[in-house]
């Protein structure tokens, strides 16, 4: 690690000699300027670390002189070293937010060193938290790098008519992984803004992008395995409930749905196991909880709803939410491909086709019960083929 460096700026020459008289001895390298200007010429020409400053000085004050640091040297830890009567000048850069600590003159030696080290920690993890998600950036890039070329793969099949008629929904199912792991960067970047890191929190951030990652792996690999005339179902048993449970904690990504919105989850006891593939069954939960959100994004109610039954020799997956629900002359309309009432950006239409394209192959059935202002639930009908009792 690089010798760490403290820029000292004061107008008075004796308190820069009593300065360096006290710092002789600690781990860093010290620089003294006598004014703002030459602070800020040290700064164009040396790599500093910590700026403590004065605040009353003539021509350029410290103020002035913080707010120039943290516009050209952001990631620069700033300090105040001042007197009593600076009261004002102190209260009025730490609400604009121009400094970490201040140091009120005449100061205890001890004191000083303690804080000048704490900044410097500070700055070694604020560098390291730097370091981490330039490479987590870098990872991520990589595989969505790595999802561009597989999709421009599968749509280089020509032989394969059917993802040539479905590729648009293929992209859709990638993109809620991909959002996921989005999430997982943000919230992991929010963690790492703390002075104190809180690595539990932060595991589970990188544990949530990892299994994404590990759910575009599978999805792609099953689109690929159809392309090459193999099966396209995995026949094994699905535990709806358990995915229902690892998707919903996957959501908690999303800022809106962890704070904002009541939860609501029923999921049946005695709910059997179905036979087909887990990632589509993944999907299905995704699309339909993902559409919930984004409907009670500027809902002052938010409550979102989960269950699941068994009735009829079927699986009964019900979602409801109380966003703004959907027109009745646009309900026949919803499952249609080029569709959406969401605004430009926010979606394509594809999510529902996707959903009732995947539900149709289980010889399912899915209906949607929905009033304008009041809210919209979707129920999923999935019969059983072959139940096995839940273990």
């Amino acid at each position: 690690m690089e010798t760490r460096t403290v820029l000292f700026v004061d107008d008075d020459q004796e308190t820069l000699n009593a300065l360096k008289r006290t710092l002789r001895t600690e781990p860093y390298t010290s620089f003294f300027a006598k004014s703002g200007q030459e602070a800020l010429d040290l700064l164009a020409r040396e790599r500093i670390h910590i700026v403590v400053t004065d605040l009353s000085m003539p021509e350029m004050g410290g103020l002035a002189l913080l707010i120039q640091v943290e516009q050209k040297y952001p990631e620069i830890i700033r300090l105040v070293l001042s007197a009593h009567g600076d009261r004002d000048s102190i209260l009025d850069a730490i609400n604009k937010g121009s400094i970490y600590r201040y140091i009120l003159k005449p100061w205890d030696n001890t004191e000083l060193k303690l804080i000048v080290r704490k900044a410097i920690d500070v700055f070694n993890l604020q560098q390291q938290r730097r370091n981490l998600l330039k490479k987590l950036e870098e990872h991520n890039r990589l595989l969505e790098k790595r999802v561009e070329e597989r999709t421009k793969q599968l749509l280089a099949v020509e032989r394969e008519a059917e993802i040539g008629k479905y590729a648009s929904q293929i992209v859709h199912n990638l993109n809620n992984p991909l959002q996921a792991i989005h999430g997982g960067l943000e919230l992991a970047d929010m963690i790492m803004s703390d002075e104190n890191i809180d690595l539990k929190d932060l595991r589970e951030c990188l544990h949530v992008v990892k299994s994404s990652a590990f759910g575009l792996k599978e999805i792609i690999s099953g689109i690929l395995i159809h392309a090459r005339n193999k099966a396209l179902h995995r026949s094994e048993q699905i535990d709806i409930n358990e995915i229902i449970k690892r998707e919903l904690d996957f959501f908690r990504l999303n800022p809106i749905y962890k704070y904002q919105i009541e939860k609501h989850v029923d999921l049946s006891d005695n709910l059997p196991c179905i036979v087909g593939n887990p990632i589509q069954i993944k999907q299905i939960i995704d699309n339909l909880v993902k559409n919930a959100i984004d409907a009670m994004e500027h809902s002052p109610e938010k409550r979102l709803t989960v269950e699941t039954r068994l009735e009829d020799k079927a699986v009964v997956i019900r979602i409801s939410d109380t966003g703004e629900g959907i027109a009745e002359e646009d309900l026949a309309r919803i499952y249609s491909p080029d569709f959406t009432t969401k605004p430009i950006g926010k979606g394509t239409g594809l999510g529902l086709a996707s959903v009732k394209t995947m539900v149709d192959a289980y010889s399912g059935d899915i209906q949607v019960e929905s009033r304008k202002g009041e809210g919209t639930t979707f129920t999923v009908r999935i019969p059983i083929e072959r139940p096995i009792g839940r273990t």
